[in-house]
């Protein structure tokens, strides 16, 4: 009889306790119900409320009210702009692969969009910049140390939307990006070749400089680049290569012949390693 009432009493306990249990989890999912206070919101009234955090600068909220839109209302026009706006916010936001996520996803889901010119336009600006941290900012670098391949990346997409919308708003302000970006470029192989000089590999050096005048001719770093190769072939024992390129040198940049840099480089002490600080703050030769 005991056993039977131990039984009893152990089957309305547990009965008990999963009512109770259940009764919290539900509890619990319509208090998180009652928290969201955009249940019911129209993709106007989310959009709506995203932009004016966005024009706010409240980016983690104007996110999560473009998020909802893009959940809720995927097939709605404002899911559109939306995601272009959302591809800004996280600009904004210091989060560049999650805005060149958006904005890919938005070229690939939209290639007839009225915007999607400015959409080609923005994934060039983030990849131009996603690589530059806050420490760049508070102590600008030498731009030459960017990673090239962000450059190229910014580059392409310019070119992209130079070749497909020339008449955009947005064409002449990427032209004048690509041609910044291929100074940049130039400038980084130049670095290179300059550190191969100084520690010895003129072979190295001199390939990197003639990479930069058959791809680069037109930058800045061009005299630098002959300057270089000139001591390259100099230290190898070249001299009849070493000579060819002062010539093209003294043909093509005569008015850079005196440049202290070039000086240095053509006759100057090259086992002089440059420092961190001189090699980070030095001065850019883009025009």
């Amino acid at each position: 009889m005991n056993k039977q009432k131990h039984n009893s009493y152990s089957k309305k306990n547990t009965l008990f306790a999963i009512f109770i249990s259940s009764s919290i989890s539900l509890l619990s999912a319509c208090g998180g119900l009652s928290q969201d206070t955009t249940v019911g919101w129209s993709a106007q009234q989310l959009y709506d409320a995203g932009k004016a955090d966005l024009q706010a600068a409240g980016y983690t909220s104007a996110a999560n009210y473009y998020n909802k839109l893009l959940s809720r209302f995927p097939y709605d026009k404002l899911a559109q702009q939306a995601l272009l706006d959302l591809a800004y916010v996280y600009y904004k936001a210091s989060e560049p692969e999650k805005a060149i996520e958006k904005l890919d996803e938005f070229i690939k889901t939209y290639p007839q969009h009225p915007y999607i010119d400015y959409a080609l336009f923005m994934r060039g600006v983030v990849e131009y910049e996603k690589n530059v941290n806050v420490f760049d900012k508070v102590m600008p670098k030498n731009l030459s140390q960017t990673d090239p391949e962000s450059l190229k990346k910014a580059f392409n997409t310019f070119a992209v939307l130079v070749e497909k919308y020339p008449q955009s708003k947005y064409a002449e302000d990427a032209r004048y990006r690509m041609v910044f970006i291929k100074n940049l470029l130039a400038e980084h192989y130049l670095e290179t070749a300059n550190y191969y000089l100084r520690h010895g590999s003129y072979i190295a050096a001199a390939a990197r400089a003639k990479q930069i005048l058959e791809e680069y001719q037109q930058t800045p770093s061009a005299p630098y680049a002959l300057a270089i190769m000139h001591r390259a072939y100099k230290e190898l024992g070249e001299q009849t290569l070493a000579d060819d390129t002062m010539r093209l040198l003294q043909h093509n940049f005569a008015d850079k012949l005196n440049d202290k840099e070039i000086q240095e480089l053509i006759n100057g002490d090259i086992s002089k390693q440059r420092g961190f600080i001189s090699t980070v703050r030095a001065k850019p030769k883009i025009n």
